[in-house]
């Protein structure tokens, strides 16, 4: 239930991010208040705290997102946000609209496994073809796992594809068997 009303917060931020055109200034000063709370329980214990009043919390709150520099419209939804009580829940909001503000902008984030470390050269072409495959600014995410053998494995968003070696010995046994 938290992560549907939290995609609503996202949804309600990108829609006022968008129309002013300050969804990357939204997103930045979504992650520093969100990482403020996170770095600091005792602040987010305050402004939690059920016997501290609304303007105390929300004075407290302001001197924070003042002293980061946090942009007007994220320090607006912070403020809506804590007087709706659903801070706890920042975290995924962040989560929410970090994705929407990638699909807005054309951007993906591509998680490539490898069984052994890939060159700079090799990093950078692989990043070319995903743009060129996905129509979109690729961020490559490489991780190495000797157990596929070869090959690679990607995902971007919810596709995937496996070219590794383990996958294609597989699909060889498989075929094997079947006959």
């Amino acid at each position: 239930m938290s992560a549907v009303i939290a995609a609503r917060y996202a949804r309600a931020l990108m829609n006022l991010a968008a129309k002013d055109q300050q969804v990357d200034q939204a997103a930045q000063g979504l992650d520093l208040v969100a990482d403020m709370l996170a770095e600091s329980p005792r602040l987010a214990e305050a402004l939690e705290n059920v016997r501290a009043t609304g303007p105390d919390k929300e004075r407290t709150l302001q001197a924070v997102l003042d002293k980061a520099g946090v942009p007007a419209l994220v320090a607006t939804f912070s403020r809506y946000v804590l007087d709706k009580r659903r801070l706890r829940l920042l975290p995924d909001i962040r989560d929410q609209f970090h994705r929407l503000a990638d699909e807005r902008l054309g951007r993906a984030k591509a998680a490539v496994t490898v069984a052994a470390p890939l060159a700079k050269e090799q990093e950078a072409s692989l990043k070319r073809k995903l743009e060129a495959v996905s129509g979109k600014t690729i961020t490559l995410h490489v991780t190495v796992d000797p157990a596929i053998l070869g090959g690679a494995v990607t995902r971007i968003g919810s596709t995937v594809w496996d070219g590794s070696l383990r996958h294609q010995l597989n699909r060889i046994r498989e075929s094997i068997v079947k006959e």
